[in-house]
């Protein structure tokens, strides 16, 4: 529908069809593999093997190269260029020890939004770091086609890059690094060839952030549930959650996260520097520590004192880091830096892209919805079987798909609420704990007990961990609700890392301080105006919003942010299956609300970022066949907002409602107007406000 964005940049999507490759050559000079290991397990590893593949993408051809040169490779449209090079290792930081070390670098129209960042992983059989010499290298450029269910555009996607293999010798073996760049970003990843068991301790992987920068972080939890705040880039130290938004000059930002995450390997973190405050000579308490030495023992190789620079951090347990015990060929998850301006970031669906293709063959039973809950608003309902049954009598009403059952349903009435639901053409979402479901024994019993009865769907809760035996679970627990064609929403659970990709039927996941948290929690409204340039790019946000009501008669979150504001988080936060939190009576009691929540989409067919900035405001488009909702929130002062509606087409004009706060902001009003394509519409937005649009075709 739209071919240009508000800067008049052509959309970034391409729609090429087919896959175009280029540079075909035979695979040549592999490198032998030194025999070499310190525990169990280990094998002879063979021959180089060919690049792990995104779908259908070919093995590379391999050329000869000068390993003295950099290698640059730009995105298709050229505006962004990664290099790799190597280089002595006191070019890049004091800390490490001699000899030639990897490093990345990224430019964006050219601006460095990554100075020379160190690479390598280390193992249990040597380390690939140091005393590297680059001994081949291929390029190819790459248009694939894959499909999505839900998101912010529903349905077929493209990703169009350009992909090198570097194959790096050293005196332990070969590392190969494959390095993808496309028009949203740049990813890597290492692979390491062979067969046999492999334990890889660590990864020098980091990001290092130009001086000056705008960071916009999270402290590090196992269930991604931190509050987010703005922070200069060279004095926020600490560890921190995927994914990570700085702004490293006017308009050109870089997002940093990980894709394809299994149990193959542990899912990650990153770690920064904290610089002694108010004087101090040393780091402050719990930040200094040498999980970054690439031996061992070896404090020759810590390089922490750099508060710019974001090292990769793996999961693990009581402080101690995880070991990944894997098996070779290895293919670590990406390392991904989205990069661009905001519309770019915000609209990017870069870490589904980079993820493994769908496992399940037949989708026609994944359907995302609106889903309404009763816990929110009484923690002890969804033990009471009448109550559950108004939520579904209310979700049939409002025309949504589903009512979730939370924690304390009961096995002696869960049937017959199914089956009251699906007479009412709603479906029912049933909670559940995790380690109710850790074997395949209790998987197929539970799972094989809750299709039988009819239930829709599982919210699974409290997994609280990275480590890989927890990744290798999701991957478990994914296969055995696409068996039984169960939807599924996890809780407590880790940042979503292109899993929907993979497993369609996952339609959401929490990893996010959401609504749950008011009353209890600092929520202050800046946190949400914070979300939609981070934690909702890399994948759907179960932040359960639209509570226009207070959870408790004294919690003061609720008088932060206006109904208004509440109401446009219905469009603003993405979710394929949203949960909204609020009471029936709530809902009852805000006519205007109602109204448009038995209209709005959970899934969306385009989404347009037309403007904001991270923890002030944000103004989203998003299309529904022919309909189109805007959606608006604001942190901060009253004002007024104009949004331009180039977005729509041309010659058509549309009838739209607007639903904003009252000027008393304790109740919501809506107006009517027609416009087109060339128009724009005005709204008066309070404190800490917002409002929503409703955008209909006229016959």
């Amino acid at each position: 529908m739209v071919n240009t964005d508000r800067h008049g940049k052509k959309l970034r999507k391409d729609t090429s069809n087919g896959r175009k490759i280029v540079d075909e050559a035979e695979e040549s000079n592999h490198l032998p593999i030194t025999r070499r290991s310190v525990l169990q397990g280990a094998a002879a590893l063979g021959p180089v093997a060919g690049i792990a593949s995104i779908d259908e993408f070919s093995r590379p051809a391999a050329a000869t190269s000068d390993n003295r040169e950099p290698v640059s490779i730009a995105s298709p449209d050229e505006s962004i260029e990664a290099t790799v090079e190597l280089g002595p290792s006191t070019d890049l930081n004091d800390d490490l020890p001699s000899g030639q070390i990897a490093s990345l670098t990224v430019d964006y129209d050219e601006t460095t939004v990554i100075e020379p960042s160190p690479l390598g992983i280390t193992t249990y059989m040597g380390q690939f770091v140091t005393s590297l010499s680059l001994e081949n290298q291929h390029v190819e450029t790459v248009t694939q086609e894959y499909e999505t269910i839900g998101g912010d555009e529903s349905g077929p996607q493209t990703l169009h890059a350009r992909i090198g293999l570097l194959t790096f010798g050293s005196p332990n073996g070969v590392m190969q690094l494959e390095l993808a760049v496309s028009n949203e970003g740049v990813a890597y990843r290492y692979h390491l060839p062979g067969e046999g068991h492999v334990l890889v301790d660590k990864e020098v992987s980091a990001f290092q952030i130009p001086e000056g920068s705008t960071a916009w972080l999270h402290e590090f939890a196992n269930n991604y549930e931190g509050l987010w705040e703005e922070k200069d880039v060279e004095s926020a130290g600490g560890n921190f959650a995927f994914p990570c938004l700085f702004e490293v000059d006017d308009e050109t930002y870089t997002l940093v996260t990980e894709a394809n995450v299994n149990g193959s390997y542990c899912a990650s973190h990153l770690a920064a520097y904290a610089p002694p405050e108010n004087g101090e000579s040393e780091p402050r308490p719990g930040i200094k520590d040498d999980q970054d030495e690439i031996v061992p023992g070896n404090e020759e190789f810590d390089y922490d004192e750099n508060s710019t620079l974001f090292e990769l951090r793996f999961a693990g347990t009581y402080g101690l880091p995880q070991v990944v015990d894997t098996t070779l060929p290895l293919a670590t998850p990406w390392r991904v830096a989205i990069v661009g301006d905001l519309p770019t970031v915000v609209e990017s669906d870069l870490v589904a892209a980079l993820s493994d293709p769908s496992e399940v063959e037949d989708t026609s039973w994944i359907k995302p919805g609106i889903v309404n809950w009763s816990w929110w608003s009484d923690g002890d309902s969804p033990r009471d079987f009448e109550t559950q049954k108004e939520y579904v009598d209310y979700a049939a009403e409002q025309g949504w798909e589903y009512t979730l059952v939370d924690r304390g349903w009961r096995r002696e009435w869960m049937p017959d609420l199914v089956e009251y639901a699906n007479e009412r053409d709603v479906g029912i979402i049933a909670w559940m704990v995790w380690y109710d479901l850790d074997t395949e024994t209790k998987r197929e019993r539970l799972l094989s007990q809750l299709k039988s009865w009819g239930v829709s769907g599982i919210k699974i809760d409290y997994m609280n961990a990275d480590r890989q035996d927890r990744m290798q679970w999701y991957d478990d627990i994914l296969e055995a609700t696409a068996k039984h064609e169960l939807l599924v929403n996890f809780h407590g659970s880790t940042l979503p890392k292109g899993r929907r990709r993979t497993w369609p039927h996952l339609l959401t996941s929490e990893a996010v301080r959401g609504a749950e948290s008011y009353g209890w929690e600092e929520m202050p409204p800046s946190h949400n105006l914070i979300l939609p340039y981070t934690r909702n790019v890399v994948g759907p946000m179960d932040y359960t919003p639209v509570t226009l009501s207070s959870r408790y008669e004294d919690a003061e979150r609720a008088a932060e942010t206006t109904r208004g504001h509440e109401l446009a988080l219905s469009v603003v936060f993405q979710s394929d299956l949203q949960h909204l939190a609020d009471s029936v009576e709530s809902y009852r009691s805000y006519p205007v609300a109602e109204q448009f929540l038995s209209e709005v989409a959970a899934v969306w067919d385009e989404t347009i970022f037309i403007d904001g900035y991270p923890g002030e405001e944000i103004t989203v488009a998003r299309c529904d066949g022919t309909q189109w909702f805007i959606g608006h929130i604001s942190a901060g002062d009253r004002h007024t907002t104009k949004i331009p509606l180039s977005f729509l087409p041309d010659d058509q004009q549309y009838n739209i409602i607007i639903s904003s706060d009252t000027p008393s902001t304790s109740s919501l009003h809506s107006r009517t107007q027609v416009s087109t394509a060339d128009a724009t519409i005005s709204v008066s937005v309070p404190e800490n406000g917002g409002f929503v649009a409703q955008l209909s075709p006229r016959d």
